[in-house]
Protein backbone atom coordinates (compact mmCIF):
# COMPACT_ATOMS: atom_id res chain seq x y z
CA UNK A 1 0.00 0.00 0.00
CA UNK A 2 2.89 2.38 0.72
CA UNK A 3 4.29 1.71 -2.76
CA UNK A 4 0.87 2.31 -4.31
CA UNK A 5 0.45 5.60 -2.44
CA UNK A 6 3.91 6.73 -3.53
CA UNK A 7 3.21 5.82 -7.16
CA UNK A 8 -0.05 7.74 -7.11
CA UNK A 9 1.54 10.82 -5.55
CA UNK A 10 4.37 10.91 -8.08
CA UNK A 11 1.95 10.34 -10.94
CA UNK A 12 -0.43 13.10 -9.92
CA UNK A 13 2.38 15.60 -9.34
CA UNK A 14 3.92 14.77 -12.73
CA UNK A 15 0.59 15.07 -14.52
CA UNK A 16 -0.76 18.25 -12.92
CA UNK A 17 2.13 20.63 -12.27
CA UNK A 18 3.56 21.21 -15.76
CA UNK A 19 2.90 24.39 -17.75
CA UNK A 20 4.08 23.14 -21.17
CA UNK A 21 1.50 21.96 -23.71
CA UNK A 22 1.99 20.31 -27.09
CA UNK A 23 0.17 21.15 -30.32
CA UNK A 24 0.16 18.39 -32.94
CA UNK A 25 1.15 18.82 -36.58
CA UNK A 26 -2.46 18.26 -37.68
CA UNK A 27 -3.65 21.04 -35.37
CA UNK A 28 -0.92 23.39 -36.65
CA UNK A 29 -2.00 22.76 -40.24
CA UNK A 30 -5.62 23.48 -39.26
CA UNK A 31 -4.71 26.70 -37.43
CA UNK A 32 -2.61 27.94 -40.36
CA UNK A 33 -5.73 27.88 -42.56
CA UNK A 34 -7.62 30.27 -40.27
CA UNK A 35 -7.40 34.06 -40.34
CA UNK A 36 -4.47 35.07 -38.08
CA UNK A 37 -6.61 37.05 -35.66
CA UNK A 38 -8.93 34.03 -35.13
CA UNK A 39 -6.36 31.30 -34.50
CA UNK A 40 -6.30 31.69 -30.75
CA UNK A 41 -10.05 31.25 -30.27
CA UNK A 42 -9.80 27.45 -29.90
CA UNK A 43 -6.49 25.56 -29.91
CA UNK A 44 -6.18 21.82 -29.16
CA UNK A 45 -3.36 21.21 -26.67
CA UNK A 46 -2.05 18.27 -24.63
CA UNK A 47 -0.31 18.86 -21.30
CA UNK A 48 3.21 17.42 -21.15
CA UNK A 49 4.60 15.22 -18.37
CA UNK A 50 7.62 17.50 -17.93
CA UNK A 51 8.25 21.17 -18.64
CA UNK A 52 10.40 21.85 -21.69
CA UNK A 53 13.39 24.16 -21.35
CA UNK A 54 12.40 26.91 -23.78
CA UNK A 55 14.20 29.82 -22.14
CA UNK A 56 13.06 32.59 -19.80
CA UNK A 57 9.31 33.29 -20.18
CA UNK A 58 8.37 36.80 -21.28
CA UNK A 59 4.57 36.69 -21.51
CA UNK A 60 2.25 38.74 -23.65
CA UNK A 61 -0.79 40.34 -22.05
CA UNK A 62 -4.35 41.05 -23.11
CA UNK A 63 -3.17 44.54 -24.15
CA UNK A 64 -0.38 43.30 -26.43
CA UNK A 65 -0.70 44.76 -29.93
CA UNK A 66 -1.68 42.18 -32.55
CA UNK A 67 0.68 42.32 -35.55
CA UNK A 68 -0.75 40.21 -38.35
CA UNK A 69 1.51 40.87 -41.34
CA UNK A 70 5.09 41.62 -40.27
CA UNK A 71 7.13 43.30 -43.05
CA UNK A 72 10.37 41.72 -44.23
CA UNK A 73 13.44 43.91 -43.60
CA UNK A 74 16.41 43.11 -45.82
CA UNK A 75 19.89 44.30 -44.88
CA UNK A 76 23.35 43.10 -43.88
CA UNK A 77 23.33 39.91 -41.82
CA UNK A 78 20.43 37.47 -41.39
CA UNK A 79 16.94 37.94 -42.79
CA UNK A 80 14.69 39.67 -40.25
CA UNK A 81 10.95 39.23 -40.08
CA UNK A 82 8.93 41.61 -37.94
CA UNK A 83 7.98 45.24 -37.35
CA UNK A 84 10.57 47.97 -37.76
CA UNK A 85 12.97 47.46 -34.80
CA UNK A 86 12.99 51.24 -34.22
CA UNK A 87 9.35 51.07 -33.06
CA UNK A 88 8.67 50.68 -29.35
CA UNK A 89 5.19 49.20 -29.57
CA UNK A 90 5.88 46.11 -31.68
CA UNK A 91 7.90 42.94 -31.58
CA UNK A 92 11.56 44.00 -31.67
CA UNK A 93 13.83 42.22 -34.14
CA UNK A 94 11.18 39.63 -34.92
CA UNK A 95 12.21 36.24 -36.27
CA UNK A 96 15.87 35.63 -36.98
CA UNK A 97 16.47 33.01 -39.69
CA UNK A 98 20.01 31.74 -40.16
CA UNK A 99 21.96 28.97 -41.90
CA UNK A 100 19.92 25.82 -41.27
CA UNK A 101 16.59 27.60 -41.06
CA UNK A 102 16.55 27.94 -37.26
CA UNK A 103 14.76 30.95 -35.87
CA UNK A 104 16.76 32.90 -33.33
CA UNK A 105 14.16 34.62 -31.14
CA UNK A 106 11.52 37.28 -30.80
CA UNK A 107 12.40 40.25 -28.61
CA UNK A 108 10.91 43.55 -27.56
CA UNK A 109 8.23 44.85 -25.24
CA UNK A 110 6.37 41.56 -25.38
CA UNK A 111 9.01 39.37 -27.03
CA UNK A 112 10.31 35.89 -26.43
CA UNK A 113 13.96 34.82 -26.21
CA UNK A 114 14.91 31.37 -27.54
CA UNK A 115 16.46 29.65 -25.35
CA UNK A 116 11.55 -5.94 1.82
CA UNK A 117 8.65 -7.87 1.97
CA UNK A 118 8.75 -11.49 2.82
CA UNK A 119 8.54 -12.70 -0.77
CA UNK A 120 5.78 -14.63 -2.57
CA UNK A 121 4.74 -18.15 -1.55
CA UNK A 122 3.54 -20.69 -4.11
CA UNK A 123 0.99 -23.31 -3.13
CA UNK A 124 0.93 -27.04 -3.93
CA UNK A 125 0.03 -28.20 -7.49
CA UNK A 126 0.53 -26.67 -10.92
CA UNK A 127 -2.96 -25.15 -10.93
CA UNK A 128 -2.48 -23.58 -7.53
CA UNK A 129 0.97 -22.29 -8.48
CA UNK A 130 -0.44 -20.79 -11.68
CA UNK A 131 -3.19 -19.06 -9.74
CA UNK A 132 -0.65 -17.65 -7.26
CA UNK A 133 1.55 -16.27 -10.03
CA UNK A 134 -1.49 -14.83 -11.80
CA UNK A 135 -2.60 -13.00 -8.64
CA UNK A 136 0.89 -11.53 -8.25
CA UNK A 137 0.87 -10.37 -11.90
CA UNK A 138 -2.59 -8.85 -11.52
CA UNK A 139 -1.53 -6.89 -8.41
CA UNK A 140 1.39 -5.42 -10.37
CA UNK A 141 -0.90 -4.68 -13.33
CA UNK A 142 -3.42 -2.99 -11.01
CA UNK A 143 -0.75 -0.73 -9.49
CA UNK A 144 0.46 0.12 -13.01
CA UNK A 145 -2.95 1.00 -14.37
CA UNK A 146 -3.79 3.13 -11.33
CA UNK A 147 -0.53 5.05 -11.78
CA UNK A 148 -0.89 5.40 -15.56
CA UNK A 149 -4.57 6.27 -15.22
CA UNK A 150 -3.78 8.92 -12.62
CA UNK A 151 -1.24 10.57 -14.93
CA UNK A 152 -3.35 10.43 -18.07
CA UNK A 153 -6.54 11.35 -16.26
CA UNK A 154 -5.00 14.40 -14.60
CA UNK A 155 -3.27 15.77 -17.71
CA UNK A 156 -5.29 18.43 -19.52
CA UNK A 157 -6.01 17.34 -23.08
CA UNK A 158 -8.45 19.69 -24.71
CA UNK A 159 -9.02 23.18 -26.04
CA UNK A 160 -7.74 26.55 -24.86
CA UNK A 161 -8.18 30.16 -25.92
CA UNK A 162 -4.93 32.06 -26.56
CA UNK A 163 -3.88 35.58 -27.46
CA UNK A 164 -2.99 35.75 -31.20
CA UNK A 165 0.53 36.89 -30.22
CA UNK A 166 1.08 33.98 -27.80
CA UNK A 167 4.62 32.59 -28.39
CA UNK A 168 4.55 29.42 -30.46
CA UNK A 169 7.63 27.18 -30.27
CA UNK A 170 7.82 25.12 -33.47
CA UNK A 171 9.95 21.97 -33.72
CA UNK A 172 10.82 21.06 -37.30
CA UNK A 173 10.93 17.55 -38.68
CA UNK A 174 14.67 18.06 -39.22
CA UNK A 175 15.26 18.91 -35.55
CA UNK A 176 15.32 22.69 -35.99
CA UNK A 177 13.43 25.09 -33.70
CA UNK A 178 11.45 28.19 -34.57
CA UNK A 179 9.65 30.62 -32.30
CA UNK A 180 6.99 33.03 -33.54
CA UNK A 181 3.62 34.44 -32.45
CA UNK A 182 0.64 32.21 -33.19
CA UNK A 183 -0.73 34.84 -35.58
CA UNK A 184 2.40 34.55 -37.76
CA UNK A 185 2.06 30.82 -38.41
CA UNK A 186 1.92 30.13 -42.15
CA UNK A 187 0.99 26.89 -43.99
CA UNK A 188 4.61 26.16 -44.96
CA UNK A 189 5.86 26.42 -41.37
CA UNK A 190 2.96 24.28 -40.14
CA UNK A 191 3.62 21.55 -42.72
CA UNK A 192 7.35 21.54 -41.93
CA UNK A 193 6.79 21.25 -38.15
CA UNK A 194 6.58 17.97 -36.28
CA UNK A 195 4.81 19.68 -33.36
CA UNK A 196 4.77 22.91 -31.37
CA UNK A 197 4.89 23.81 -27.69
CA UNK A 198 3.16 26.63 -25.82
CA UNK A 199 3.46 27.62 -22.16
CA UNK A 200 0.44 28.60 -20.13
CA UNK A 201 2.40 31.32 -18.32
CA UNK A 202 3.34 33.21 -21.48
CA UNK A 203 -0.01 34.83 -22.14
CA UNK A 204 -3.74 34.87 -21.37
CA UNK A 205 -4.84 31.23 -20.97
CA UNK A 206 -8.48 30.17 -20.86
CA UNK A 207 -9.35 26.45 -20.79
CA UNK A 208 -12.42 25.73 -22.94
CA UNK A 209 -12.90 22.08 -21.93
CA UNK A 210 -11.43 18.63 -22.43
CA UNK A 211 -11.63 16.86 -25.78
CA UNK A 212 -13.82 13.73 -26.19
CA UNK A 213 -12.31 10.27 -25.74
CA UNK A 214 -9.34 9.85 -28.08
CA UNK A 215 -8.31 6.21 -28.57
CA UNK A 216 -5.74 6.71 -31.32
CA UNK A 217 -2.33 5.55 -30.12
CA UNK A 218 -1.24 3.07 -27.45
CA UNK A 219 -3.73 1.56 -25.02
CA UNK A 220 -3.55 -0.33 -21.73
CA UNK A 221 -6.50 -2.05 -20.04
CA UNK A 222 -7.21 -4.19 -16.99
CA UNK A 223 -10.52 -6.05 -16.71
CA UNK A 224 -12.01 -8.38 -14.08
CA UNK A 225 -15.14 -10.50 -13.97
CA UNK A 226 -16.38 -14.05 -14.25
CA UNK A 227 -16.10 -16.84 -16.81
CA UNK A 228 -16.86 -20.49 -17.34
CA UNK A 229 -13.99 -22.99 -17.41
CA UNK A 230 -14.05 -26.54 -18.74
CA UNK A 231 -12.57 -29.26 -16.52
CA UNK A 232 -10.90 -32.43 -17.74
CA UNK A 233 -14.03 -34.31 -16.58
CA UNK A 234 -16.16 -32.27 -19.03
CA UNK A 235 -17.91 -30.09 -16.46
CA UNK A 236 -18.13 -26.32 -16.94
CA UNK A 237 -18.58 -23.94 -14.03
CA UNK A 238 -18.06 -20.25 -13.34
CA UNK A 239 -14.90 -18.86 -11.77
CA UNK A 240 -12.76 -15.74 -11.48
CA UNK A 241 -11.75 -14.19 -14.79
CA UNK A 242 -9.34 -11.36 -15.69
CA UNK A 243 -7.30 -9.97 -18.57
CA UNK A 244 -4.38 -7.57 -19.04
CA UNK A 245 -4.34 -5.86 -22.45
CA UNK A 246 -1.75 -3.84 -24.36
CA UNK A 247 -2.24 -2.59 -27.88
CA UNK A 248 -2.44 0.21 -30.40
CA UNK A 249 -5.43 1.95 -31.96
CA UNK A 250 -4.72 2.79 -35.59
CA UNK A 251 -7.79 5.03 -35.77
CA UNK A 252 -10.30 6.31 -33.26
CA UNK A 253 -12.54 3.27 -33.93
CA UNK A 254 -10.12 0.40 -34.72
CA UNK A 255 -7.23 -1.15 -32.79
CA UNK A 256 -5.08 -4.28 -32.45
CA UNK A 257 -4.68 -5.52 -28.86
CA UNK A 258 -2.69 -8.33 -27.23
CA UNK A 259 -4.31 -9.98 -24.22
CA UNK A 260 -2.98 -12.06 -21.31
CA UNK A 261 -5.95 -13.81 -19.73
CA UNK A 262 -6.09 -15.51 -16.31
CA UNK A 263 -8.95 -17.51 -14.82
CA UNK A 264 -9.47 -20.11 -12.10
CA UNK A 265 -12.06 -22.05 -10.12
CA UNK A 266 -12.33 -25.09 -7.88
CA UNK A 267 -13.04 -28.37 -9.64
CA UNK A 268 -15.13 -31.27 -8.29
CA UNK A 269 -12.11 -32.51 -6.31
CA UNK A 270 -11.94 -29.13 -4.53
CA UNK A 271 -8.62 -28.50 -6.24
CA UNK A 272 -7.59 -25.62 -8.48
CA UNK A 273 -8.34 -25.43 -12.18
CA UNK A 274 -6.22 -22.63 -13.67
CA UNK A 275 -6.61 -21.28 -17.20
CA UNK A 276 -4.38 -18.82 -19.08
CA UNK A 277 -4.75 -17.55 -22.65
CA UNK A 278 -2.38 -15.46 -24.74
CA UNK A 279 -4.18 -13.96 -27.69
CA UNK A 280 -4.19 -11.18 -30.26
CA UNK A 281 -7.46 -9.51 -31.16
CA UNK A 282 -8.97 -6.79 -33.31
CA UNK A 283 -11.30 -4.32 -31.61
CA UNK A 284 -13.73 -1.91 -33.26
CA UNK A 285 -16.14 0.71 -31.92
CA UNK A 286 -18.30 1.74 -34.90
CA UNK A 287 -21.24 3.01 -32.83
CA UNK A 288 -21.15 6.08 -30.58
CA UNK A 289 -24.09 7.65 -28.78
CA UNK A 290 -22.76 10.55 -26.74
CA UNK A 291 -20.30 9.13 -24.19
CA UNK A 292 -21.45 5.53 -24.86
CA UNK A 293 -19.58 3.45 -27.44
CA UNK A 294 -20.53 -0.01 -28.73
CA UNK A 295 -18.36 -2.42 -30.67
CA UNK A 296 -17.08 -5.93 -31.33
CA UNK A 297 -13.86 -7.88 -30.87
CA UNK A 298 -12.43 -11.07 -32.28
CA UNK A 299 -9.13 -12.92 -32.41
CA UNK A 300 -7.19 -15.97 -31.41
CA UNK A 301 -4.06 -17.44 -29.87
CA UNK A 302 -3.19 -20.18 -27.41
CA UNK A 303 -4.71 -21.53 -24.20
CA UNK A 304 -3.21 -23.56 -21.34
CA UNK A 305 -5.15 -25.40 -18.60
CA UNK A 306 -3.48 -26.64 -15.42
CA UNK A 307 -5.77 -28.70 -13.19
CA UNK A 308 -4.94 -30.18 -9.81
CA UNK A 309 -6.62 -33.20 -8.18
CA UNK A 310 -6.56 -35.47 -11.24
CA UNK A 311 -3.89 -37.99 -12.29
CA UNK A 312 -0.71 -36.33 -13.60
CA UNK A 313 -1.13 -34.81 -17.08
CA UNK A 314 -4.79 -35.88 -17.36
CA UNK A 315 -6.09 -32.47 -16.28
CA UNK A 316 -3.50 -30.38 -18.09
CA UNK A 317 -4.14 -29.35 -21.66
CA UNK A 318 -2.94 -26.84 -24.24
CA UNK A 319 -4.81 -25.86 -27.37
CA UNK A 320 -5.58 -23.10 -29.80
CA UNK A 321 -8.07 -20.48 -28.62
CA UNK A 322 -10.54 -18.54 -30.79
CA UNK A 323 -12.73 -15.86 -29.24
CA UNK A 324 -15.12 -13.02 -30.04
CA UNK A 325 -17.87 -10.95 -28.54
CA UNK A 326 -19.35 -7.53 -27.81
CA UNK A 327 -17.72 -4.42 -26.35
CA UNK A 328 -19.15 -1.45 -24.51
CA UNK A 329 -17.37 1.69 -23.35
CA UNK A 330 -18.29 4.78 -21.34
CA UNK A 331 -16.11 7.90 -21.54
CA UNK A 332 -14.51 9.25 -18.37
CA UNK A 333 -12.39 11.87 -20.15
CA UNK A 334 -10.10 12.18 -23.17
CA UNK A 335 -7.74 9.40 -22.04
CA UNK A 336 -9.83 7.14 -19.78
CA UNK A 337 -12.88 4.94 -20.35
CA UNK A 338 -14.83 2.28 -18.47
CA UNK A 339 -14.86 -0.88 -20.59
CA UNK A 340 -17.12 -3.94 -20.54
CA UNK A 341 -16.99 -7.05 -22.71
CA UNK A 342 -19.16 -10.14 -23.07
CA UNK A 343 -17.84 -12.95 -25.21
CA UNK A 344 -17.14 -16.59 -25.91
CA UNK A 345 -13.93 -18.57 -26.32
CA UNK A 346 -13.46 -21.94 -27.99
CA UNK A 347 -10.53 -23.85 -26.47
CA UNK A 348 -9.76 -27.41 -25.22
CA UNK A 349 -12.59 -28.60 -27.46
CA UNK A 350 -15.13 -26.63 -25.41
CA UNK A 351 -17.02 -23.36 -25.73
CA UNK A 352 -16.63 -21.08 -22.70
CA UNK A 353 -18.06 -17.65 -21.86
CA UNK A 354 -16.79 -14.63 -19.91
CA UNK A 355 -18.07 -11.24 -18.78
CA UNK A 356 -15.45 -8.64 -17.83
CA UNK A 357 -15.42 -5.02 -16.67
CA UNK A 358 -12.60 -2.58 -15.99
CA UNK A 359 -10.74 0.51 -17.16
CA UNK A 360 -8.92 1.36 -20.40
CA UNK A 361 -6.23 4.04 -20.70
CA UNK A 362 -5.34 5.63 -24.05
Amino acid sequence: MRFLATALTVSLVAGCSTTTYQISNAELVRLAQLPPEQRGQSVRVTQQLTDADLGQPQPVTAETQIVLFPPIIVGPGPLLVGPDPRRRDGWGRGANFSGGGNLGGVNGAHGVHGGGGGGFHLSGGAGGDGRGLAIAALVIAAVAIVAVGAVEGSRYDGFVQLHPMHPLWLFGKDGSQVVMPLAWLDPQSAAFSDHALVRSGEGPWHALGRAPLDRQGFTYALLFGTGSFASADGSKKLGTSSTIQLGYYITQQFGIVSSLYFGWRDNDEQQTLFETRYTLEAQGYPVAVGPLHLGLYGGGGGALRLEDGVPPANGDDSSWAVMGGALGQLDINTRLALTARLGQTYAHGERMTDALFGISVY
